[in-house]
């Protein structure tokens, strides 16, 4: 008869793999803890960038309506919100909007987004050179 029973091995064996669950967490959590800190921050640029290119396009919806350039930029703000930059330019017909939102410290690896829009000036009554500046050709003396 044998007086040695398994039982004892295997409790030995459980008392040797106590606690190694919690090790394991711990080494994954740091990796987790970034994952859910990048991925956060790629959401954030990626909603900045979404409003960036709503606003552009508004405020050349506002410009291809003939507008004037104050209602653009005030458009383009309603959207992008008042801490933007709005930059309009016009050229032979065309105007371009571009918003630049700035985007919070705490993503490091950029620091704006931005975004363009260009309409066609529609019933602009200036030629090409007359927006420039220069004076229309072929008129009278």
């Amino acid at each position: 008869m044998a007086t040695g029973c398994s039982c004892d091995s295997r409790r030995q064996k459980q008392h040797r793999d106590a606690g190694t669950a919690t090790a394991e967490f711990a080494v994954v959590m740091p990796a987790i803890v970034l994952l859910i800190i990048v991925l956060t921050g790629a959401a954030a640029v990626g909603f900045s960038q979404l409003r960036a290119f709503d606003a552009a396009r508004s405020a050349a919806r506002e410009i291809a309506r003939g507008e004037p350039q104050a209602a653009v930029v005030t458009e383009a703000k309603k959207h992008a919100g008042n801490a933007s930059e709005v930059l309009v330019r016009s050229e032979g017909g065309y105007s371009t909007v571009t918003v630049t939102i700035e985007l919070p410290a705490a993503i490091i690896f950029l620091s704006e987004v931005e975004a363009a829009a260009t309409a066609r000036t529609e019933g602009s009554r200036f030629t090409a050179g007359e927006a420039l500046g220069q004076p229309a050709s072929g008129g009278l003396p």
